[in-house]
């Protein structure tokens, strides 16, 4: 074999991106550990994304070649289907990419695309229309309860079409939580893969000594309602000797502010450095996860995983994903109700305190470090890429 064929014969997998977010959330972090899975592997790792002016060091191996227009900007999800010219500027701009800077490289290549909507879907489907699809496989991975969505049709005929297109064994769907993966496979009538979630690699957390005077609680991320942001700020309104031992923390975004004789309130930059961000999970000693229990029924968590794995201590909501985790280890304890704020100020400090809850969370960190590392993704891309072969 020449240096020619080696080459072709090393998969490449493609991270469509429509939407950077202007760098919030998991969308870096989590294609920064898809290269590091890849790598592993000894595959080609290329992120294909939407230019965004305010991000301007992405990795070397991030290509912003795809169309500029907003698919998500519309927000009423059937008018976005008519916006038939930037979904179709969408959908070329993939093809172009791909048959300029990738098919004729590779025989091995694979479209990954996480974190998209309907219309971002059919314009990938328009793009596996325009190019050339032999031994190109396509893995979708769902991280919504899409299944109760009122387009929720839209996704399965969609799912349907592109799988009719590609050879047998290439298409595969992926999601990141059990419950969902189930729900998912019963509405699309397809398996459906449960991935772990990789970008927890960079936690190295030292121990803490416990804080005499104050218990540090992280609101970490944007303030956005379904993160429980009118719990928060009911929460701050807790006034009492054992409130002014409690610190929040949350993003400068959220004007949150200090209540007197209550609780301290200390606002950080909404978008964190790595560094940042780790120095805030060293410090904190409970992570505040009062996350909708309908929007994250079934819907997965990067921060609580994140949590997890540092040895932290999240309090969650009744009915979330993460309430379904935590009981698993046993620690119902960390599920609480939120709408009695001093309650929630006791249980706090009790909990900061507690080392039947550590250890028991110890016992958590020690799964979750087994299942949710770089190293676990890639082996899950390997079985994935094998049964696509077969």
């Amino acid at each position: 074999m020449n240096e020619n064929d080696a080459s072709e014969s090393i998969p490449i997998l493609i991270s469509i991106i429509p939407n950077l977010m202007g760098g919030e959330g998991h969308i870096i972090p989590y294609h920064t550990s898809i290269t590091k899975a890849a790598n592993l592997l000894g595959w080609k790792h290329i992120a294909a994304v939407a230019p965004e002016p305010k991000i301007v060091d992405l990795p070397i191996n991030w290509q912003p070649c795809l169309s500029s227009e907003n698919l998500e900007l519309t927000i009423n999800p059937i008018i976005r289907i008519f916006k038939c010219n930037d979904i179709y500027k969408f959908g070329s701009s993939i093809a172009k990419y791909l048959k300029k800077e990738i098919l004729p490289n590779s025989k091995h290549n694979i479209i990954f695309l996480e974190r998209f909507i309907h219309v971002q879907l059919l314009g990938l489907l328009i793009a596996l229309c325009l190019i050339p699809k032999e031994n190109l496989s396509v893995w979708l991975l769902y991280r919504r309860d899409t299944h109760q969505d009122k387009t929720r049709s839209i996704y399965k005929l969609l799912n349907k079409f592109i799988k009719r297109i590609l050879e047998p064994g290439k298409f595969h769907l992926l999601t990141d939580s059990e419950s969902l993966s189930k729900s998912l496979s019963n509405y699309f009538n397809e398996s459906v893969t449960v991935m772990p979630i990789p970008h927890t690699d960079f936690i190295d957390v030292d121990t803490i000594p416990d804080l005499i005077n104050e218990v540090i609680c992280w609101w970490p991320g944007a303030p956005r309602a379904e993160k429980g942001w009118d719990i928060i700020k009911s929460l701050i309104t807790s006034m009492s000797e054992e409130a002014k031992k409690i610190c929040v923390v949350a993003a400068e975004s959220s004007e949150l502010s200090t209540v007197l004789s209550g609780i301290r309130v200390e606002l950080i930059p909404q978008n964190l450095s790595k560094l940042d961000y780790l120095k805030w999970l060293k410090t904190s000693n409970i992570i505040l996860l009062p996350y909708d229990a309908d929007a994250y029924r079934e819907r997965t968590s990067g921060i609580f995983t994140e949590c997890i794995m540092a040895g932290k201590i999240p309090v969650v909501t009744k009915g979330t994903w993460m309430a379904t985790e935590l009981s698993k280890y046993g620690l119902e304890e960390l599920i609480i109700e939120w709408s009695q704020p001093d309650i929630i100020v006791s249980k706090i400090i009790n909990l900061s305190k507690s080392l039947t809850v550590k250890n028991k969370i110890k016992e958590m960190q020690k799964g979750y470090q087994n299942f949710h590392t770089v190293e676990s993704y890639a082996r899950e891309m390997k079985i994935l890429f094998n049964s696509s072969c077969i």
